[in-house]
């Protein structure tokens, strides 16, 4: 395994692709610390499939090595590609143990790190059990509202079909209800996005939910998950 020969191919690779245009929207649409490249999803993938490629004979603890020294790096899509590795790899994610979430889980600091993250990794285990119920609970009581939106992100991967997600009305909306309150933007339009989500799943469990917190709930949220119900979109 040489980890630091993939990371300079990687890197290599990326920064070729990258768009000063990209670069300059990144700081509007979804601000970060990190260093952004301007590179494209389609083509932060098509860097993943060749280094898959070259890579083939590498286990699944040298992946997950490998995607914690991108994370590692600070360079957005470095991360968007180890979220994206790891994410859709079912070996990857059941090697996964919790303690590999805190080197994975670093610089969740704009919604787009925080989704793909969120969706593709951390939510995942929380519905095969390596994530716990208990840690849900710290994150919504953290001080961070990135640390709050990954724990209302993760109920859409318990219920999202393409992300193994079986359904789970009572774990949904057990988060959506110590959220209801907390109207930071990043919380409310994790909150909508979850119960549009599990309305695909019971329709009847987010009306009642709705007509209970309405008065409490956020324009927005109430706006677009009520679309939802009636129409099928968001808006």
């Amino acid at each position: 395994m040489d980890t630091g020969a993939a990371l300079n191919g990687i890197l290599e690779a990326l920064s070729d692709l990258g768009s000063a245009e990209r670069r300059e929207k990144s700081k509007t649409y979804f601000p970060t610390a990190q260093q952004v490249l301007g590179v494209t999803n389609p083509d932060v993938k098509q860097v993943l499939k060749e280094i898959r490629k070259q890579y083939s004979d590498w286990s699944a603890s040298d992946w997950i090595s490998l995607c914690k020294v991108l994370v590692s790096t600070g360079v957005f899509e470095c991360q968007v590609l180890a979220f994206e590795m790891i994410g859709r790899d079912r070996k990857l994610l059941d090697a996964l143990e919790y303690k590999d979430l805190s080197e994975l889980g670093q610089n969740l600091d704009n919604w787009a790190s925080v989704d793909h993250y969120t969706v593709g990794i951390f939510g995942v285990l929380w519905g095969r059990g390596v994530v716990q119920d208990s840690h849900i609970d710290a994150l919504l009581k953290s001080d961070n509202f990135w640390e709050r939106r990954v724990a209302v992100v993760s109920t859409v991967a318990l219920n999202l079909k393409s992300r193994g997600g079986k359904g789970d009305t009572p774990r949904t909306l057990a988060v959506c209800e110590r959220v209801v309150d907390d109207h930071h933007d990043m919380i409310q339009k994790a909150l909508s996005w979850a119960l549009r989500e599990l309305s695909k799943r019971d329709r009847d469990a987010v009306l009642t939910f709705m007509e209970q917190y309405e008065k409490r709930l956020a324009n927005r949220v109430v706006r677009e998950v009520n679309h939802k119900l009636e129409f099928g979109t968001k808006n």
